[in-house]
């Protein structure tokens, strides 16, 4: 399998550069180079060019510490609706940038129900930011069955309450009596969009990595102590040198698993192990900026300190590093007794 970055992908990441040193609103921005359509399936309007593009966006997104995970949410949502009978122009919206979707109970549980007259009632997790013109919820049925429905939030039937995890802005969704259309996605195409969506979040993250490395490495070269610069120190100049090793090792894990699974070759356990590296590598990079950093890196406005929180939401925003480390040995498991 050819290793090297292909052009497209080089111009898509060159655009993204371009689009993080503006200074308008990030989200038309995105636009007008075509996130999120430009991954979404054509089926609903995107142009079909799938996770070989997506990682580079959100590798482009994570070194400029633009999380922008209310995008991320807008492509699992496309992904699931795909193959629906959702009609495109209830999608438009979402793929001019002009609005957000969100999943509610999909990553966790949260405390959903929709009654027989086909009403959604109850409060989502904490959401990411953004301007919600569809929900795709998984909620309690009467019969004590979950299903899937699609809520359009209104100010009637959907309050909206804002929050912050560790300064990154949240919302809360409590629906009360929103109308939700009942959907019917086949199991297999859940996983699919589930395992789409965590390769697109291990490429956010590894990008933060690359982002606190650079940081790091950048300050240590700089920064003198017992009358040397802090990169002679061997400690510091191993442990970076470790970290920028195995950077490059996930940086190809994230494109042979990105290039995989748009051609359906990729096994089932690939997308959570993947995940799961990615947290604990970010997590471990900005930890290291942070501390090489000294008092300087934990003032709240210092870059070191905006990428370690940055690391810290956004390693658990889908599940722990644990349960996907656990989830990728379960499948490994059940593929061996297939």
């Amino acid at each position: 399998m050819d290793q090297s970055i292909d052009p497209l992908q080089t111009r898509i990441a060159d655009a993204l550069t371009t689009v993080l040193t503006r200074t308008g609103d990030l989200d038309a921005e995105l636009a007008a180079i075509g996130v999120p359509g430009m991954g979404a399936p054509e089926s609903v309007g995107g142009l079909g060019l799938g996770l070989s593009a997506d990682t580079m966006v959100n590798l482009g997104l994570g070194r400029g510490l633009e999380p922008q995970a209310s995008y991320r949410e807008t492509a699992l949502v496309l992904d699931l609706l795909a193959g629906s009978e959702v009609p495109r122009s209830r999608l438009a919206a979402l793929l001019r940038g002009e609005q957000h979707a969100a999943t509610v109970g999909v990553h966790t549980t949260a405390d959903l129900r929709v009654d027989d007259s086909g009403r959604a009632w109850g409060e989502s997790e904490h959401l990411p930011a953004g301007r919600f013109g569809l929900a795709l919820i998984r909620a309690m049925e009467q019969h004590g069955n979950s299903g899937w429905y699609l809520v359009v939030p209104q100010e009637s039937t959907c309050e909206t309450e804002s929050g912050t995890r560790l300064g990154l802005s949240t919302v809360r969704l409590r629906f009360t009596g929103a109308p939700a259309e009942a959907l019917r996605l086949s199991e297999p195409h859940t996983r699919w969009a589930l395992d789409a969506a965590r390769v697109r979040q291990a490429a956010l993250l590894l990008g933060v990595a690359d982002r606190a490395l650079e940081l790091a490495r950048t300050h240590v070269n700089q920064r003198r102590q017992f009358g040397k610069p802090l990169v002679e120190l061997q400690t510091v100049a191993h442990e970076l040198a470790r970290l920028i090793g195995a950077a490059d090792g996930w940086r190809l894990l994230l494109h042979q698993t990105a290039w995989r699974c748009d051609r359906g070759r990729a096994e089932a356990a690939e997308p959570s192990r993947l995940l799961a590296a990615a947290s604990e590598h970010a997590l471990a990079c900005a930890r290291t900026s942070l501390h090489l950093h000294g008092v300087r890196g934990m003032l709240a406005h210092s870059t070191p300190a905006a990428a370690f929180r940055v690391a810290s939401v956004e390693a658990t925003r889908l599940d722990t590093p644990a349960n996907l480390w656990n989830a990728a040995g379960a499948a490994r498991g059940d593929a061996a007794d297939s």
